[in-house]
């Protein structure tokens, strides 16, 4: 009867509406907007007006309760179900009680109807908000249980997570904090599978909360530090770390460790910006900052910071803050000795805790006045008893509540749980089943590589073999061409040179008669042997003396290499190679080995050392050859690189020869490898 009287009033002010629309008395100067039925965007546009903070808030809840007449026509009864989730929250917002009801009733029916789960959960979540900001704690409880069953059943962990904690939360206003508690936890691991920080941080500050309440102060410290490492992956803060540090002030409050609490109120007040982002917030930090400086025994300025706090707060019309600070005036009076203010300020806490139903408020004021009016003592202290009494009368039923809804919830967790368990079993066989299948193929794949590295290896060693026999060839090549050269030379200096002497000799004893001219000509064509003489003896000189040893043939390859490195990235280089080393009486395996270790290091310096010159150096020192590469390139970091295979070669080849390796890089001061090996 109640629902179809309230549909009717509906519709009348529908009909109310459209008239002061045709005939022009309902015009807003600022949005202008056409209303009709046949105009769709008509819902949404009342809906962004009622957000409109310029509008007072009676204009906006009737634009509010038009979107809601003219969602009412809407044919498709999923697009209506979206509208009135919007409009029922809207209406929680503006704290239209009537409309939030009926909106949000007729979408939990809609809900059912279409079997929307998510539409349903979220009609809960709304009544839950709603109940808990009544105070009317079993009932928003309730609400929150069954959204989080919809959500869970659905998928959505975020959401389900997040009614999770609303549970923890009223039972933790409620003083039932081993279940508030255990809630926490399944919330927080819903929010670590989804990286939500910020929700992470909310858990764990109420569970600071909720163990400072428990007097286990080290665990609220814990917990208090843990929500704020979370809080910092958090990119919009607000005043979230402020408010952390006021809620650690009053653990370290609690403990009578003042200081401490100062210290972190102190860190929230270094945010000038904080008076204008929450000047709640910032009333309320003035105020315990106040508090405990005065329980500390200083008293410098309290009474003053307590009246600009107190002065903040009635601005706001903040009636639980004006409280508090009558009550905080209370004791700094009464500890100042001046029992009529001290008296004045608890009796009007306790008239504000009434007017506001703050029971916990009405408790302390009672309990002060019992203590500073001594007519009166006897009076305040049974009231005081009388409602502490009740409190935790109503608190014990409200819980017994929770424990029934609780029977509830763990018969559903059961049935999830085994569902899980199902699941988990699905998986761990699924898990296996791919685990032997990435295993055969791991084996298959190592063998293949096993055989590639067999293969590799088997060529780096004929590929060393063909190095060691091009050497030899080489040697025997530049041997042979030594001995074809001094012979040679011997030929044309004891052969054609002798001979040529000789015939120059013989003619120059015959007695040749002639005229002048065939005389001068004789001796010229003497004077030509002669001199044809020399020229042979100069060459067999040449020949004898540009000898090229074996010796040249490593270091001319060597040379012949880092020629061809230096073209690839570019680099200038020198090669200082010491005169005393006789590379022909050097083991041809470590002159291999040497050459491969010039290669990988000239090779690493390409790919990573962006270096602009390169200088090697080969001595020989009491028979230990020390070859140093040295680059000017950006240079790496030793520890993390050890394990590379490039440089791993280099070493197993020295190892090989039982020398030392040693490498010396510094970030953009380049690298210097050093090898000795004794020949």
């Amino acid at each position: 009867m109640l629902a179809f009287i309230t549909k009717f009033k509906y519709k009348v002010l529908y009909y109310c509406f459209i008239f002061n629309a045709v005939t022009g008395c309902y015009n807003n100067t600022k949005n202008n907007v056409e209303i009709t039925l046949e105009n769709k965007d008509s819902i949404a546009i009342l809906i962004n007006q009622s957000c409109e903070k310029d509008i007072d808030l009676k204009t906006r809840k009737e634009k509010l309760l038009l979107a809601y007449i003219l969602a009412e026509n809407e044919r498709e009864d999923s697009i209506k179900n979206k509208k009135f989730l919007k409009i029922a929250y809207r209406a929680y917002m503006l704290n239209d009680s009537t409309l939030f009801k009926q909106v949000n009733h007729d979408a939990n029916s809609l809900s059912k109807k279409i079997k929307d789960t998510s539409g349903l959960a979220e009609t809960h979540w709304n009544y839950g908000e709603f109940f808990k900001d009544k105070e009317i704690m079993d009932s928003a409880y309730y609400h929150y249980y069954e959204a989080s069953k919809h959500y869970s059943s659905i998928n959505y962990d975020y959401y389900h997570g997040k009614m999770l904690f609303n549970m923890a939360f009223v039972q933790g206003r409620v003083k039932d904090y081993t279940a508030s508690e255990k809630l926490i936890f399944q919330a927080i691991s819903k929010f670590k599978g989804l990286n939500k920080y910020l929700s992470l941080y909310r858990c764990y500050n109420h569970l600071g909360i909720v163990f400072n309440e428990l007097e286990e102060f080290d665990k609220a410290i814990f917990y208090h530090n843990e929500a704020l490492s979370y809080l910092k992956k958090v990119k919009n803060k607000k005043t979230y770390k402020e408010r952390s540090f006021n809620d650690l002030s009053l653990v370290y409050g609690r403990q009578k460790n003042y200081n401490v609490a100062i210290m972190y109120l102190d860190k929230s007040l270094k945010n000038d910006s904080l008076i204008f982002k929450d000047i709640n917030l910032y009333a309320r930090l003035i105020d315990n900052r106040a508090y405990y400086k005065f329980l500390n025994g200083d008293s410098t300025n309290v009474l003053e910071v307590f009246n600009r706090s107190l002065k903040i707060r009635d601005s706001l019309n903040n009636i639980s803050g004006i409280t508090i600070v009558k009550l905080h005036l209370a004791k700094f009076h009464a500890m100042c000795h001046d029992t009529l203010k001290a008296t004045h300020n608890a009796k009007e806490a306790y008239e504000l805790a009434k007017e506001i139903d703050n029971n916990r408020d009405k408790l302390a004021s009672l309990k002060l006045l019992s203590k500073l009016d001594k007519v009166n003592s006897n009076k305040f202290l049974n009231e005081y008893i009388l409602l502490a009494d009740s409190l935790q009368y109503q608190e014990r039923k409200i819980r017994n509540k929770f424990a029934r809804i609780r029977f509830e919830t763990d018969e559903y967790f059961e049935e999830t749980q085994r569902l899980s368990e199902q699941k988990m079993w699905i998986l761990l066989v699924s898990f296996f089943v791919i685990f032997i299948l990435s295993l055969l193929y791991y084996i298959i794949r190592q063998q293949s590589k096993n055989k590639e590295l067999i293969f590799e290896q088997n060529q780096q060693k004929s590929n060393e073999e063909i190095y060691s026999l091009i050497l030899k060839q080489q040697t025997k090549l530049e041997e042979g061409r030594l001995q074809e050269r001094n012979r040679i030379s011997e030929d044309l200096h004891d052969g054609v040179l002798g001979k040529l002497f000789g015939t120059r000799m013989g003619f120059g004893f015959l007695n040749i008669k002639g005229d002048d001219n065939t005389l001068q000509k004789f001796k010229s064509h003497i004077m030509d042997i002669q001199q044809v003489e020399k020229e042979i003896r100069m060459i067999s000189h040449k020949l004898k003396n540009e000898i090229l040893s074996s010796k040249l043939d490593f270091r001319s390859i060597m040379e012949d290499l880092v020629k061809k490195q230096s073209k690839i990235s570019g680099f200038q280089y020198t090669i200082n190679n010491s005169q005393n080393i006789n590379w022909d009486e050097i083991d041809e395996k470590v002159k291999i080995s040497l050459y491969r270790i010039i290669q990988e290091a000239l090779q690493n310096i390409n790919k990573h050392a962006k270096a602009t010159k390169v200088d090697l150096d080969f001595r020989i020192i009491n028979k230990i050859l020390k070859f140093t590469i040295k680059d000017d390139g950006i240079g790496f970091n030793v520890e993390k690189k050890k394990k590379g295979i490039g440089l791993k070669n280099i070493q197993s080849r020295v190892q090989k020869f039982d020398g030392n390796y040693g490498i010396n890089s510094i970030i953009n001061n380049g690298t210097i490898i050093t090898i000795m090996i004794t020949v």
